[in-house]
C-alpha cells in the first residue's frame, strides 16, 4: 500500500494478517465477526488460511496448499478459483445513470445492458478514490462491485438531490480463471454456452438448480469469468459444485499470489498499492478513460486543470 510517512523499524519488518480461530464459548458474541467473511471461504479452512482486509471485506492472503510459484503457473496453465474481498452495491431509480455520471470520469451512457466497464472515482482534486466493475443490469439499475476504498459513503453524499437508491445487496464474487476456465464453465451452466460471451459481457445462467450472474472479467489478464453469489442462492451447493467440478481439470482454491503476478505484468493496478488519494488518473495512465465532453463529473475541473506533464500518457 502506498505509505508517504516511514514506520517505525519493528513495524516495516512485519506484516499484519487475520487468522481464523476456532470460536470459544466465553467469548463475546460481538467479537466473533468483527470482519466479514466470504461465505465459501470454508474451503480455504483445510489450508491454513491467513486473510487480509479488502473493501471491508477478508480475502486470502495465503493458502498452504501451493507456492506463490505454482499458484502462479496455474493460472498461466491450468485454473485457479478465488473468493474475492470485491465488494458490489447496488444503484438503482430514475436518475441512476445521472448519478453515476456524477461520480464517474467515463461517461456511463454508452454502458449498455448486459455489458460491463471499467470506471474509477475521483474526488474533487482529481485524487483517485477506487475503482472496480460496473454491470449494467438493467436501463435504471447497476452493480458496481468495488476495490478497496470506502466509496458508499461517497455515493451517500452526492445523492441527495436525485432520485436514486444506493443498496448492498450482501452480493459475493468469485474469480474462476485460467486457460480452462471456459471449458469449466461449459461443464457448470445447465444449456449452451452465453452467445454473445465476449470480454466484459454479463449474463445469467443455471448452475446448479440455481440462476447466477457471471461476468467475462477478472484480475489476471488471463481467459475466466467471475461468478456473483446473491443471497437467495444455494451458495455452498454452486461452490462446492465449482469446486469439484474444478479438479478433473487441474484447478486449485488459490490466494493473492494466485493473481498478483499476473496483474502487474499485464499493468492491471490495484487500489491502494498503485494509487490513492494523491494519485490522478494521468499519473497511472487511465487519462484516456476521462470524458471531458460529459457535463459534470466530480473532479472534472481540477483534472482539467492537471500538470501538462502528467498528461502524456
Amino acid at each position: 500500500m502506498i505509505q508517504n510517512r516511514r514506520l517505525h523499524p519493528a513495524l516495516e519488518k512485519v506484516r499484519f494478517s487475520v487468522k481464523p480461530l476456532e470460536h470459544q464459548s466465553g467469548r463475546p458474541v460481538e467479537l466473533a465477526r468483527t470482519m466479514r467473511v466470504h461465505p465459501l471461504s470454508y474451503q480455504e479452512l483445510p489450508y491454513d488460511p491467513e486473510y487480509s482486509l479488502y473493501a471491508g471485506r477478508l480475502t486470502p492472503e495465503t493458502l498452504n496448499l501451493a507456492t506463490a510459484d505454482e499458484m502462479y503457473w496455474k493460472v498461466r496453465r491450468e485454473l485457479i478459483f478465488r473468493h474475492t474481498g470485491e465488494h458490489p452495491f447496488e444503484i438503482r431509480g430514475k436518475d441512476a445513470e445521472i448519478f453515476l455520471n456524477r461520480i464517474f470520469p467515463r461517461d456511463v451512457s454508452k454502458v449498455k445492458t448486459g455489458r460491463c466497464s471499467y470506471q474509477f472515482a475521483c474526488y474533487h482534486d482529481g485524487g483517485m478514490i477506487t475503482d472496480g466493475l460496473l454491470l449494467r443490469l438493467s436501463e435504471n439499475s447497476f452493480w458496481y462491485a468495488k476495490a478497496d476504498g470506502d466509496l458508499f459513503s461517497w455515493y451517500k453524499a452526492h445523492s441527495h438531490d436525485l432520485e436514486v437508491e444506493i443498496i448492498d445487496p450482501e452480493v459475493w464474487v468469485s474469480q474462476i480463471q485460467g486457460p480452462r476456465s471456459m471449458e469449466l464453465l461449459s461443464n457448470l451452466i445447465e444449456g449452451p454456452m452465453p452467445d454473445p460471451w465476449n470480454y466484459f459481457d454479463w449474463t445469467e445462467v443455471m448452475m446448479a438448480g440455481e440462476k447466477v450472474i457471471i461476468s467475462r472479467s477478472g484480475f489476471t489478464n488471463e481467459l475466466g469469468w467471475e461468478i456473483y453469489i446473491r443471497p437467495e442462492n444455494d451458495i455452498e451447493k454452486l461452490g462446492d459444485l465449482i469446486l469439484e467440478s474444478g479438479k478433473s481439470l487441474g484447478m486449485i482454491l488459490t490466494a493473492t499470489p494466485g493473481f498478483r503476478a499476473r496483474r502487474i505484468e499485464a499493468g492491471l493496478l490495484s487500489a491502494g498499492a498503485d494509487f490513492d488519494h494523491t494519485t490522478t488518473p494521468f499519473e497511472v495512465g487511465l487519462g484516456r478513460y476521462l470524458d471531458f465532453d460529459k457535463n459534470e463529473f466530480i473532479g472534472r475541473e481540477a483534472l482539467i486543470k492537471a500538470d501538462p506533464k502528467n498528461r502524456s500518457w
